[in-house]
């Protein structure tokens, strides 16, 4: 049963979209409020622009009572991110605690609710007001894998908690919106990058402007190629991505029309366990030392020795697969649709059908002794010897203490496309000294996952250059392995040779209400989510045994394939949301709001081949009780903002939030774990409370960012007893970034300190891991008009650190190996760009 979109049901939503119907919460190009600003020559640093996520679209940030980040396109640059999460550090609240690399998948956490399984299960990541996909955790279809910030990003804007829940579906925590530049002043630019101390070309251009007095557009994109952050030898990076919307201006003022596009198609490396030595003292891990083989500043699991492999597809048919890290391709059109029908009557609409597809293909990492093979039974026999299987060392002996044994994967995202619109109906009427402002809508997406998985037991070297495969030889010296590799799709057992084919509907009406009058600003949303997952998932068997070949030899494989009872999905679930905040302005400069929430969130995907199904496709027991989870929050914050001196100016924001969430997920990972953390059914309570900060300083040409979060976590009650009482693994206390800089217009230099505090290494809090901060820097120089030459180091004094907790290999009572995704090493790029 194939689950790409219907042709009857594209057609008629895009015919409902060219009917020119967006919901206000995403409109663009709402104008900046003025009741609220003061005098021009004066503004304050920040406050006067609309914010359009996760809202009704007719406040400013400093007269919403919700927490909300605007961070600038140049901000964002001068921070010299290198992928999509560390995009994200610079917004109090949220917790993107590892380094997963260009390609995504990384974990973002909100407000010390950790990440249980992976993926971002209550943040969303939207374009232009829609999100990326219906669920962030998607098992091998994270959000950050399909879209990335270049030159088009206007703007990112972020709101945590609050509204969140009523204005999006499947996002309780937080929702992150990709805010696109749309031609409404002329101009662009094209710039060229190049690593200096690592292989990487990128080619960034934009530009837009006004085509005629109503009609107007914006274009740009990227394209790049290199060895990535780990510098390989061959290209793992490279790909490209091109955006374009065109906007229609009504001739009365009233409205516009706006058309987007989108194409991605990228090959990019993700990582996942960098492992370092480490001191331990008493329950303290710190001191973090490259190992003699492997260094995780810049050591990396892709090689030229196993640029392809070798896997079994779910025919029976044995294939190859290129070693492409992660490989979006994405094709996507959409309409925005704003009319103002009347003084207090406004209709809108949001329509985008997104094509999706790819693959995960990459090489896991976890750190292995040799001993522990060796004498071990493998495909039946005893191992005997290892010997590397490739490169210059073909066919000797291999004699280090660890090596790699975690699975090579090749997962086909055939079909993750998905068809989203929202619609908006809005009304403002006077009441009294005030106004009401009152919104209806509906939001609709389609969301498809139609995946095949191919986990594959693998030998390598532990090294972090180009390592090498290695294989198993009996003690009567028969070959047990191929190219390292041991077995297809059975490194997990029957779990992961798994075929899907999957489609969730979800259908959200939402209803908003607004006062604002005077200093006073009062709001209620609620929001009814219904959605509805239908399709099959099958898990794997005992397939056939395989006679492979390598330059070694050959070996005789053992293989699972999909081929065990079907589960057949087929069941609605139906939940509330709801949302009520409150904000009081002593004055223009100066705001107390507080905020009360409840937000739902499906579990899709995860919940297949876990025990959850009845035999007709419908929840039993168990499903029934853990299909939806409900994150509550509350929340107390004053915004000030005001002048320094004569030109100077700045903004402050703190909030106080309390979080509590009983979550049931999913982990197969867990399966291969020593016991008692080897139950893949996770169900866990937590509270957190804490304080986000977020502070902006301009002093004539001086610039200070500070974003501050402390937060304390608890698991409350767990499945697991053991882990009641226990803080989340991985969640430090505190985390900040502060950002100095100084523009004087012919050239502007700046620095970031980004850190956290200790955090337990996992939820049994065996042991804190030391809180690590990194530096990031630039320089830019504008020697002509229009002309900027720069340079950027992320990771300026090449430290060797982990961002969160991370798994421990003790090696004696002081010491052992720590297995967490590495912060990148030092890597500076050189750039020219030029403004027109």
């Amino acid at each position: 049963m194939m689950k790409s979109v219907s042709q009857h049901s594209c057609i008629s939503t895009i015919a409902l979209a060219m009917a020119c119907l967006t919901a206000p919460a995403f409109a663009q190009d709402a104008a900046p409020a003025t009741a609220e600003t003061v005098a021009a020559d004066q503004a304050p640093v920040t406050g006067d622009d609309i914010v359009v996520t996760a809202s009704a679209g007719d406040k400013s940030r400093f007269r919403t009572s919700i927490s909300v980040s605007q961070i600038s396109q140049e901000a964002i640059q001068n921070f010299t991110p290198r992928s999509e999460a560390e995009v994200l550090r610079s917004i109090p609240g949220l917790q993107p605690s590892d380094t997963a690399g260009p390609g995504g998948n990384a974990n973002i956490g909100v407000r010390g609710i950790p990440v249980s399984t992976g993926g971002s299960e209550y943040v969303a990541l939207q374009e232009d007001g829609l999100p990326v996909t219906l669920f962030g955790d998607i098992q091998f279809g994270n959000n950050d894998y399909w879209l990335r910030f270049d030159q088009n990003v206007e703007r990112v804007e972020a709101v945590r908690g609050g509204s969140a829940s009523t204005f999006a579906s499947q996002a309780p925590g937080a929702v992150i919106n990709y805010i696109s530049k749309t031609g409404d002043k002329e101009g662009g630019s094209i710039g060229l990058s190049k690593g200096v101390n690592f292989r990487e070309s990128r080619v960034d251009f934009d530009y837009g402007g006004p085509i005629s007095d109503t009609l107007r557009f914006h274009v740009g994109g990227y394209a790049r190629e290199g060895g990535g952050p780990t510098n390989e030898d061959f290209n793992v990076l490279r790909g490209y991505q091109v955006k374009a919307n065109i906007t229609k201006d009504f001739d009365d003022g009233k409205g516009f029309l706006r058309l987007h596009f989108k194409r991605l198609d990228e090959h990019a490396p993700t990582n996942t366990t960098m492992p370092s030595l480490v001191k331990v003292d008493g329950n303290k891990i710190s001191d973090f030392k490259p190992m003699p083989t492997f260094d995780a500043r810049d050591g990396s699991t892709y090689s030229i020795y196993n640029r392809s492999f070798q896997y079994v597809d779910t025919d029976g048919a044995l294939k190859s697969a290129r070693m492409n890290g992660i490989h979006p391709k994405v094709t996507s059109v959409g309409a925005q649709f704003h009319y103002e029908l009347s003084d207090m009557l406004t209709v809108d609409n949001n329509f985008r059908y997104t094509d999706m597809s790819g693959s995960f293909t990459t090489q896991f990492l976890n750190v292995g002794t040799t001993a522990s093979v060796l004498g071990s039974t493998v495909n039946g026999q005893t191992v005997g010897s290892i010997r590397y299987a490739a490169g210059p060392q073909r066919g000797q002996a291999y004699t280090g203490t660890y090596l790699n044994n975690n699975p090579n994967i090749n997962t086909l995202m055939k079909d993750m496309g998905s068809i989203a619109n929202n619609l908006a109906l809005t009304g403002k009427f006077d009441a009294g000294a005030g106004k009401v402002t009152v919104q209806a809508g509906w939001f609709h997406m389609s969301q498809n996952i139609v995946q095949d998985w191919h986990v594959n037991r693998q030998y390598s070297a532990l090294e972090g250059n180009n390592a090498a495969p290695l294989n198993l030889y009996s003690t009567t010296g028969a070959q047990l392995t191929a190219a390292g590799q041991a077995g297809f799709n059975d490194n997990w057992g029957n779990c992961c040779a798994r075929s899907m084919d999957l489609t969730y509907t979800n259908d959200a009406p939402f209803l908003s209400a607004n006062y604002s009058g005077g200093g006073i600003d009062l709001d209620a949303s609620v929001r009814f989510d219904r959605v509805r997952g239908e399709g099959t998932a099958q898990a794997g068997v005992a397939g056939p045994n395989y006679t492979v070949s390598d330059e070694n030899g050959s070996a005789t494989l053992p293989s699972m394939l999909p081929g065990g009872v079907i589960e057949r999905i087929n069941y609605k679930r139906s939940y509330t949301s709801w949302s009520v905040g409150a904000l009081y302005a002593f004055s223009n400069n100066t705001s107390l709001f507080a905020r009360v929430s409840r937000g739902g969130r499906f579990n899709a995907d995860r919940r297949t081949l876990g025990g959850n199904f009845n035999a007709d496709g419908s929840l039993n027991a168990q499903g029934a009780g853990t299909a939806v989870n409900f994150l509550n929050q509350q929340e107390i914050g004053v915004k000030q903002r005001g002048f320094v001196g004569a030109s100077g100016n700045y903004s402050v924001e703190v909030t106080g939030f309390r979080s509590t969430l009983t979550e049931n997920n999913y982990d197969f990972t867990r399966i291969n774990n020593p016991a008692p953390n080897n139950d893949p059914n996770i169900s866990n309570a937590y509270r957190s409370y804490g304080i986000e900060f977020t502070g902006r300083l301009n002093l004539g040409n001086f610039h200070l960012a500070a974003d501050m979060t402390w937060v304390n976590s608890k698991i409350k009650d767990s499945a697991t007893a053991a882990l009641a009482g226990n803080r989340p693994g991985g969640i430090p206390r505190l985390t900040f970034l502060i950002s100095p800089s100084y523009d004087m217009g012919l050239f502007a230099v700046g620095v970031s300190a980004s850190g956290q505090s200790s955090a337990p290494n996992d939820d049994f809090n065996l042991y804190t891991v030391r809180g690590t901060t990194f530096f990031n820097g630039f320089l830019k120089v504008r020697p002509v008009e229009n002309l900027e030459l720069g340079i950027n180091a992320n990771n300026l004094f090449d430290t060797l650190g982990y961002r969160g907790g991370g798994s421990l290999i003790p090696l004696s009572a002081t010491s052992g190996i720590i297995q967490n995704q590495a912060v990148f090493g030092r890597t500076v790029t050189a750039s020219v760009r030029y403004n027109f």
